[in-house]
């Protein structure tokens, strides 16, 4: 890029005249030709030719004088109107220059290397004036001394191949200050291909340098949170696909680096369903109230599915577009596993609970009823002199009154009422006084068939069936054979009191851990359902008549069993047990009380 005008000015002047000259040759050589041809043709005479030929002579002065006069007007109206051209074209070029972040340059490529053109923003850019920078060394001690090599051989380069070149070095102002600044600039060459000069541009990129050097530290910041982080984090386009992943991430799903981009996140979920409904519940919350967290499950490569716990939000153009989602995520498998765990627990816990519960309400009705029994014990004595003595003595008359008067209803009445009487004072007793136990090796199945024989009779006559479901291979229990035989015919007995007898007593036996269990299971007829199972246990409770189930839940009790009865909408099942014979035996005999 050369702005020497003079040169062009000199050429189109040449060229000029040279137009202008041509045109007066030919027009003068046509004229003379034709007009000679023409007076000789006319035959005049020889006086009269040579006035005609000076008329001719004067005619073509005339002629040429008008049309060069013509031309030469044409020709410096061309030229001055290419020197306005030239002149404006150099104020805009010049302006545009000026105007320029940076300077312009063009340097001959001759011995010395000339510095013929520096724009005059080259003082804001080096802090050179053009005049200082046409020095070819101090354009040259511009360049950093670290870059001078870089920018000698990246110019040599492209000079040799005959191409641009554009590179990006430091330059050191005339206040010792640094910058960066990028230049592009080109070889201008002969027709021949000799090149004659360099002319180009330098511009100031310091702030962009720093710009792209901060933006290169937050990226690699960037980088180094994200990959160090232990969370899976996850880049998605507009379409959901995948434009990066973290080592985390990688490392959690089971991916290598590169698997996963340019892929839909679709193979992230286990089903089409799933993908979908993620959307349905995200992409609303994410357009208008930003990030969006829940719970969802998630599949690794290899066909595992796992629960995670995500944050997702969404990145959009200045008109509300979204451009990109970014997702965290994080395996909450141990923390799923832990609250199962836990509810577990607790649920255990509440089951503890309640069966605390009961137990202590078993406990205190328990404490309650040996309260009784003691105070029972107490009185007993006080009550078998200050009552037995006088009902013996009732009961005496009342018979010899019913011998003389057998049809007296109130001796019959005073007779029954006394016999009532000492059958509970009888009760009492009984239940008061100490057992004596001999436990040994018996089989249970045997008992239950001994103790149906037995009742054989009275199961006929109330019309009751019995189906057994006894264990064949029932191992033996450890019991007072005479005493489980009370209790079991007191239990069938009071399950006959309540059971449909259209329906069957079912007698289970059965091995568990560490006892021998026998079911008793009837149908309860309407309306004679027990409004608390639990007082069967209380001999002496408000509404209780016997102490039949009472007194075996002591007898079990004693042989280290244990009695329960469980009610439901149709049966009442009660269960006995019994405990197995013990490893080393101990035969004896002992007392409960």
């Amino acid at each position: 890029m050369t702005l020497d005008h003079g040169s062009a000015r000199k050429g189109a002047l040449k060229s000029s005249a040279f137009r202008i000259a041509s045109i007066y040759a030919i027009v003068g050589s046509l004229w003379i030709l034709f007009s000679d041809m023409f007076v000789t043709r006319l035959n005049l005479p020889t006086h009269t030719t040579g006035i005609v030929m000076t008329l001719k002579g004067w005619l073509f002065i005339a002629v040429t004088m008008a049309i060069l006069y013509v031309l030469i007007e044409r020709t410096i109206s061309s030229i001055r109107r290419s020197e306005q051209e030239l002149i404006e074209s150099k104020r805009t070029l010049s302006t545009l220059l000026e105007n320029l972040p940076g300077m312009a340059y063009s340097i001959r490529n001759d011995e010395h290397q000339t510095v013929e053109f520096i724009s005059s923003s080259c003082l804001d850019l080096t802090g050179y004036s053009p005049r200082e920078l046409t020095n070819r060394d101090t354009f040259t001690r511009v360049v950093h001394p670290d870059d001078r090599k870089y920018v000698r051989d990246a110019v040599d380069s492209a000079v040799r191949e005959m191409r641009p070149y554009r590179m990006v070095y430091r330059i050191v102002t005339a206040s010792g200050e640094e910058k960066w600044v990028w230049q592009q600039g080109v070889g201008v060459f002969s027709p021949d291909g000799e090149l004659q000069s360099l002319e180009g541009f330098i511009s100031d990129i310091t702030e962009r340098k720093h710009a792209e050097d901060a933006l290169r530290e937050s990226e690699e910041r960037y980088r180094a949170l994200v990959e160090g982080t232990s969370d899976a984090i996850l880049m998605l386009d507009a379409e959901r696909h995948i434009v990066s992943v973290n080592q985390a991430f990688l490392d959690l799903f089971g991916y290598e680096r590169g698997q996963l981009r340019g892929k839909s996140s679709r193979v992230l979920y286990p089903s089409e369903e799933g993908y979908t409904n993620f959307a349905r519940m995200a992409f609303p919350v994410l357009r208008t109230r930003g990030p969006f967290r829940a719970e969802w499950q998630m599949i690794k490569k290899d066909g595992s599915v796992f629960p995670i716990e995500g944050s997702f939000s969404a990145t959009t153009s200045p008109d509300g577009e979204i451009t990109a989602y970014i997702g965290i995520v994080r395996d909450i498998t141990e923390r799923k596993q832990a609250e199962a765990e836990l509810r577990r627990y607790r649920e255990q816990l509440e089951e503890m609970v309640i069966e605390r519960t009961r137990e202590l309400k078993a406990a205190e009705k328990a404490l309650v009823q040996r309260e009784k029994l003691k105070t029972l014990g107490a009185i007993s004595a006080e009550v078998a002199h200050e009552i037995r003595n006088p009902l013996v003595s009732i009961g005496g008359f009342a018979r010899r009154l019913h011998r003389k008067m057998p049809d007296s209803p109130e001796t019959s009445i005073i007779l029954n009422e006394s016999r009532r009487l000492e059958s509970i004072l009888d009760r009492i007793s009984n239940y008061l006084k100490p057992v004596e136990m001999r436990p040994r090796e018996l089989s249970v199945n045997c008992i239950i068939t001994e103790c149906l024989q037995l009742l054989s009779p009275e199961l006929t006559r109330e019309n009751a069936r019995v189906e057994l479901d006894l264990d064949p291979v029932l191992p033996n229990a450890y019991a007072d054979p005479d005493i489980l035989s009370q209790v079991l015919i007191d239990i069938i007995r009071s399950s006959l009191g309540v059971m449909d007898r259209t329906r069957p007593l079912v007698m289970k036996s059965y091995d568990g851990d560490p006892s021998l269990f026998v079911d008793l299971k009837s149908c309860v007829t309407h309306g004679r359902r027990l409004k608390d199972p639990e007082l069967l246990f209380l001999p002496f409770d408000e509404g209780g008549t016997s102490i039949g189930v009472s007194l075996s839940f002591k007898l079990l009790r004693g042989m280290g069993g244990h009695l329960t009865v469980v009610q439901d909408d149709e049966f009442i099942t009660f269960t006995l047990a019994l405990p197995k014979t013990p490893e080393a035996e101990s035969y004896g005999v002992y007392s409960i009380g």
